[in-house]
């Protein structure tokens, strides 16, 4: 299920002994907001969130995406899940 956000901030966890977030926020349709139901192989669902970068012309050549998929920037979308502690902020509708 697509989640049209014309605007989003998301925060990710950092590695440091308490809490932190760090946050950035995209304008545009450069990224799109899945929500996703995982099926486990012990029947449990989950529901869990993506996002893809649809547009990855300015990325490194050297992402660790491209590396693992054997493209180059602007060759494809690149999606990935979120972490179950990162947060996906978007306005309300």
């Amino acid at each position: 299920l697509e989640i049209h956000a014309p605007e989003m901030v998301v925060c990710h966890t950092m590695a440091y002994p308490y809490m932190v977030y760090y946050c950035h926020g995209t304008k545009g349709p450069s990224k799109r907001l899945y929500k996703i139901a995982l099926d486990g192989e012990n029947g449990e669902r989950v529901d869990t969130v993506a996002v893809c970068h649809m547009d990855t012309s300015t990325w490194d050549r050297d992402h660790a995406a491209f590396r693992a998929l054997g493209g180059v920037p602007r060759s494809y979308p690149v999606c990935h899940f979120l972490p179950a502690d990162n947060l996906a902020w978007i306005p309300s509708t």
